[in-house]
């Protein structure tokens, strides 16, 4: 079996990896039998995911996998049958051989968790994924967890997510959240009925704010404010992924507001406003912060803060993202290695920028790096 891999073509075997893969997603799902498909079906869905380039190679590689014994053919004559030209259309899946070997990938529900046939089926895929690794110890903790916490319903539902992990589910406070929905309900548990945590975010607001400055740093934001950007526009402190405010953002009206002056307002409420700029790091990651958190403010520019950043980077300034920097293991943009702290920015050009936007095409050719990057990959 291992001889006739490594004889195939490298499009042979990624279309064979692909067909394992589609097998092994719908096995943790619980069918029972291995997925076909008509071959035209087949060749146009391997041209339509990139397995292929055209029809013509989608064939070939058919073929070469049915000759290796790699597929079955559902039909007398199954090498004929693939051949369009004779306007045969048989059904194609893996030779069972292949489909055991799928399956004994398979992770194992333990019969002794006593789950029934539905959580079973969920508990699988959640071993293929967030509980890999788990000890039978853990899971049977966890499911004896999850187990309390449904005889503990609709009580439970006043407190939070968190509240309620951190007390039925191991002492960990994130664990319910990780965990999948359909895994959840199938114990019994609707996790959108968990009351709202009361989130809060740093944030300085003027009376009559001109406009809103999401800053990444918090180093930053102090800088801000002692040029006294805060007195006339609304400043929230984004602390790159530590807050995670493109999740604050779907949840806006629930997130309230800290700083030196008490405010009324709410999250959703600053986002009511015209204006709104982000300003951080001027690298790969801070920039993606700044995509994820426009799909929720499709309005919201770079700040024009960042004019001065750029122009120093293509000055050959700035700092390699390594380890030395903090910055290692981050994903690079397009021909971009290097990158600029926003702290490096002057008092000067934080008084003189902040409220402005960056030339938008200057905004997008600097996007244009990372979405470039990720679609290359």
């Amino acid at each position: 079996m291992h001889s006739k891999m490594t004889e195939l073509s490298e499009a042979a075997r990624h279309v064979f990896d692909k067909m394992s893969a589609d097998w092994r997603r719908q096995a943790l799902q619980g069918k029972a039998h291995p997925p076909s498909q008509q071959a035209a079906t087949l060749r146009k869905r391997m041209v339509k995911n990139g397995w292929c380039e055209a029809e013509l190679y989608a064939q070939r590689t058919l073929l070469e996998l049915y000759r290796a014994g790699i597929l079955s053919v559902k039909g007398e004559g199954g090498e004929a049958m693939l051949d369009p030209r004779l306007g045969l259309n048989p059904r194609v899946g893996l030779a069972e051989r292949y489909v055991q070997q799928v399956l004994e990938t398979l992770p194992n529900v333990d019969a002794g968790l006593a789950l029934n046939e539905i959580q079973a089926r969920h508990w699988r895929q959640a071993l293929d994924g967030c509980l890999a690794g788990w000890s039978r110890e853990d899971q049977q903790r966890l499911v004896d967890g999850l187990k309390t916490l449904a005889r503990a319903l609709p009580a439970a539902y006043t407190l939070t997510s968190y509240t309620v992990s951190s007390r039925y589910l191991l002492e960990s406070s994130k664990l319910l959240s990780v965990l999948p929905n359909e895994l959840l309900r199938a114990f019994g548990i609707e996790p959108s009925r968990f009351a709202q945590s009361d989130s809060r975010v740093l944030a300085h607001v003027p009376v009559e704010p001109q406009g809103v400055l999401l800053i990444e740093n918090a180093q930053s934001f102090t800088a801000a404010c002692r040029v006294g950007l805060d007195m006339h526009f609304a400043l929230v402190c984004e602390f790159g992924y530590g807050l995670a405010l493109s999740q604050a953002l779907s949840d806006a009206q629930h997130i309230s507001l800290v700083g030196k002056v008490p405010s009324p307002m709410v999250l959703a409420d600053l986002l009511e406003l015209p204006n709104i700029t982000y300003w951080g790091d001027l690298d790969p990651e801070g920039l993606r912060i700044y995509l994820r958190m426009k799909t929720h403010l499709p309005a919201m520019r770079l700040s024009a803060l960042y004019g001065p950043m750029m122009e120093r980077l293509e000055g050959r300034g700035g700092h390699p993202l390594s380890q030395a920097t903090g910055k290692a293991g981050q994903r690079q943009g397009q021909g971009w290695t290097r990158g600029i702290d926003q702290e490096w920015v002057s008092d000067c050009d934080i008084e003189r920028l902040a409220g402005e936007t960056l030339e938008f095409d200057q905004e997008q050719q600097w996007i244009a790096r990372i979405v470039g990057a990720e679609e290359t990959n």
